[in-house]
């Protein structure tokens, strides 16, 4: 017979590697993203169409769960509304600026920029906010500017019919705009709205700026029968997207929001993987450095947040 002390070791020890197996396939399968959505645009897909359906496929899927949960979805008071119409605007620029960076550079190099969000976050508070002027936070964004300085002047930044200014211009928008993002989860509170609730409503929204962009820019929105194409459709709006979130909210209940930031850093590892072996991407030496630095630099934003929020409990 085990005793209370090691069934209270070893229940948590499950727990652990429950939380550790989550986030891996939470950043994980983000990762598989560029992969879906380059898939798409190569048959004819519109960016527009592209992210028409990867959020209404993941908006669709979460309505059913809160239903079949019986969660409410009612926004409560228009404090509610315009939170989530900014946070939704938000994470619809960060969405369409990213994949405009997979369309235009390698795609490893795209995501790994919109990976420093945590360095912009940091850097934003310090300069906006006055907060948390700390050296590990100077070293961590001048390491990740030298980084992204490495990375444009690489030699595996390039792709075949891309324009790489375009590309690295978009990606850099898609970290800024992540980062504010998160700056205005922190500063609007909207943290306190309940989880199912403000996904969906971001999900449906950012489902609705697509396709009224796809119907006012592009005219219309691509409509498929074609097995393939649904299948990429599937993996980047269930896979990529629902999976990702809902292990990611589970990583986080088990093992902390560090451990699984720190785990965050296979998204842009796994794209860089994908990219190498299936959309036949170029890493240069600068390239791999660049994107060494700003994995570092997270890595040192993310420790830094850990050690104050253990001084402040």
């Amino acid at each position: 017979m085990l005793s209370i002390h090691e069934q209270h070791m070893r229940k948590r020890h499950r727990i652990t590697l429950n939380g550790l197996f989550y986030a891996a396939i939470s950043s994980a399968s983000f990762g598989f993203s560029p992969l879906f959505s380059l898939a798409l645009i190569a048959v004819g897909f519109s960016n527009f169409d592209v992210l028409s359906y990867r959020w209404a496929v993941a908006a669709a899927v979460l309505v059913i769960y809160a239903l079949s949960k019986k969660k409410s979805l009612r926004l409560n008071s228009f404090d509610e509304v315009w939170k989530v119409v900014l946070l939704s605007m938000l994470r619809a620029l960060t969405s369409i600026t990213l994949l405009i960076g997979y369309a235009n550079i390698a795609s490893g190099v795209a995501s790994t920029i919109n990976f420093m969000y945590p360095v912009i976050v940091a850097m934003c508070m310090m300069m906006f906010y006055g907060e948390d002027r700390s050296w590990e936070n100077v070293i961590a964004i001048v390491t990740a500017i030298f980084g992204v300085y490495l990375m444009a002047n690489g030699d595996g930044l390039i792709i075949e019919g891309g324009n790489t200014s375009l590309g690295f211009a978009c990606s850099i928008i898609s970290a800024f705009s992540f980062a504010a993002y998160y700056i205005a989860m922190k500063k609007t509170h909207a943290v306190k709205i309940e989880s199912v609730k403000f996904t969906t409503w971001m999900m449906l929204l950012c489902a609705v700026y697509f396709i009224a962009a796809a119907f006012m820019i592009d005219g219309k929105i691509t409509i498929t029968t074609d097995l393939k194409s649904w299948l990429n459709i599937l993996g980047l709006g269930l896979w990529a997207t629902m999976v990702s979130n809902f292990t990611g909210v589970k990583a986080v209940r088990r093992i902390g929001p560090t451990l699984t930031s720190i785990l965050g850093a296979l998204q842009p590892l796994t794209a860089v993987v994908l990219g190498v072996f299936f959309l036949d991407e170029h890493l240069g030496p600068r390239t791999i450095i660049g994107i060494s630095l700003i994995l570092a630099a997270v890595f040192i934003i993310i420790m830094h947040q850990k050690k104050i929020s253990r001084k402040t409990h």
